[in-house]
């Protein structure tokens, strides 16, 4: 059984202001990541993307710890109704964009893998054999692995 932290109570509206300005530096760092791995993504830079794991699940621990803090104190928070609530209103907005275009390219690479994995797993499963025009314009199939079809035909006899 994990213990709940111990998240202090808001009792000024200096406390209230400055649980404001901690949560809006965590939603500046929260998104900056987002907005970093979905631009890798978006180029293709996968091995730069995959590497903010870590960065991105750092900070998604701290963004939580924080809003569990102003959840937490939402009562006080509208008893001294400090100016950082609305601007967190409009951040929150502004990261649920950054998740939402995060998320289609996360899809959009998803659908480009699959379609390629099932073009090379339909060209694997697929039996080919060689083959080459014969006299009078028939398909003759090669016989062998070690036969290879010509690099060019002559129409001439």
């Amino acid at each position: 059984m994990t213990a709940t932290p111990h998240i202090p109570s808001i009792r000024s509206n200096e406390q209230a202001e400055a649980l404001c300005a901690m949560m809006e530096q965590r939603l500046d760092a929260l998104e900056s990541v987002i907005r970093q791995e979905t631009d890798y993504l978006a180029t293709a830079k996968l091995a730069e993307a995959f590497a903010l794991h870590e960065r991105k699940a750092m900070e998604a621990s701290t963004y939580e710890r924080c809003y569990l803090a102003f959840r937490h104190n939402f009562i006080s928070l509208a008893r001294y109704k400090p100016s950082g609530v609305e601007r967190i209103k409009m951040r929150q907005g502004a990261l649920q964009s950054s998740l939402e275009a995060n998320l289609k390219a996360l899809q959009t690479l998803t659908s480009v893998s699959e379609s390629i994995l099932r073009g090379v797993a339909k060209e694997v499963a697929s039996t080919r054999s060689l083959s080459t025009y014969g006299k009078g314009g028939r398909v003759n199939a090669l016989k062998g692995a070690s036969a290879t079809p010509p690099l060019m035909v002559s129409v001439r006899y």
